[in-house]
Order: structure tokens, then C-alpha cells, then sequence
């Protein structure tokens, strides 16, 4: 018997506390309304009622902003429609500094700058980045070296950086995110 009353003890002694526990928790985790724990009169909460009531979707607002609107006039003659051309290339307006290398003959090399579009695992993706560059940007070459694991895609024969870093944001805006200017031997043109 005096076995069968210290398991119990030992057992009430065990469970209690998680009991005691568990009754807070339950107890603890209702949920409170607390739309009136700041309020501190009745009147707040008509107040509350009334600004609800004037924002509803079926009135007007009440103050008009037409008198403070800005009146804008457009010169028809401002934009010239000829000028314009619909294509993809943003820099339509912008004359090429440099010339075509394609039909120049390579003298030497040199120390400069090229862009780097894309390095990629894929040859048909850089062949196919190299043609569309080609027929994007006409006045440029553009070369697809294979450095072990990748294809690098690269464009234009730059002496200054500045050069480089122009072409490298005009692809940028052209859809070629990926474009960095990177130091490499350039072919010197005639």
C-alpha cells in the first residue's frame, strides 16, 4: 500500500505542474476585444462613427481641386513626328563616333577595353547573342571566346574606359543587364 501511495505522489507531483501550465496557457490565449481599451468617454467612439460615415463611396468630396491644377499648354509645332523613328535601338538620336571596323583591315594590338555581354556554358545561346548584336549594333565587332567552362560574348575594340562604359550602359538600356567593361588585348584597326 505504501508503495501504490508514493507512485501516486509521485505521479500527482508529475502532472500537477503541467496541468497548472496548461490552464494558463488556455486561459491566457483568448482572444480580448480591443476596440475600446484606449477609449475613455462614450464620446470618442460617436466621433469615430461620424468620421466613418463621411467617408462612404456614395458621397461627393466636398473640397474641389480644379482651381489649383496646373494649366498645361503644348506647342503642336514641339514635336516633330518625321524625326522620329519607331525602331528598338533607344539611341536613335545619338550620331556613332567611331566607324565601322568590320571592313578594316587589323594591324596590330593593343591594351584597351571590351564589353562583356554575356558568359554562358551554352554556344548556341553566345552565337546567337553575337548575331544579334551584329545586326543591333553594326559598327562594332563583337567575338565569342571560349574560356574554359564558359563562351563569353564580347563587343567593340575600346582605347579609353569612358568608351567602353558608354556601350556597356547603351546595352544595359538595350535589354543586356548582364554587360561589364572588362581589360583585355584589342585589335588595333587601320
Amino acid at each position: 500500500m505504501t508503495v501504490l501511495k508514493e507512485l501516486y505522489r509521485i505521479t500527482l507531483l508529475r502532472i500537477l505542474p503541467l496541468l497548472i501550465i496548461l490552464s494558463y496557457l488556455f486561459a491566457g490565449c483568448g482572444a480580448v476585444s480591443t476596440s475600446g481599451r484606449y477609449e475613455t468617454s462614450g464620446k470618442s467612439k460617436e466621433v469615430r462613427e461620424e468620421k466613418t460615415d463621411k467617408t462612404a463611396p456614395n458621397e461627393k468630396e466636398i473640397f474641389d481641386l480644379t482651381p489649383y491644377k496646373p494649366l498645361i499648354k503644348v506647342d503642336e509645332n514641339e514635336f516633330v513626328t518625321e524625326s522620329y523613328s519607331e525602331t528598338t535601338d533607344a539611341w536613335f538620336e545619338y550620331e556613332e563616333k567611331s566607324e565601322s571596323n568590320s571592313n578594316k583591315k587589323i594591324v596590330g594590338t593593343e591594351d584597351g577595353f571590351r564589353v562583356q555581354v554575356i558568359a554562358t556554358d551554352d554556344l548556341n545561346e553566345a552565337n546567337r547573342i553575337n548575331s544579334e548584336l551584329s545586326t543591333l549594333i553594326p559598327n562594332q565587332r563583337s567575338y565569342v571566346n571560349f574560356e574554359p567552362p564558359f563562351y563569353k560574348v564580347k563587343l567593340g575594340d575600346f582605347k579609353e574606359n569612358s568608351e567602353a562604359n558608354d556601350m556597356r550602359f547603351r546595352l544595359s538600356q538595350m535589354g543586356f543587364t548582364e554587360a561589364k567593361v572588362v581589360r583585355e588585348t584589342i585589335n588595333k584597326f587601320e
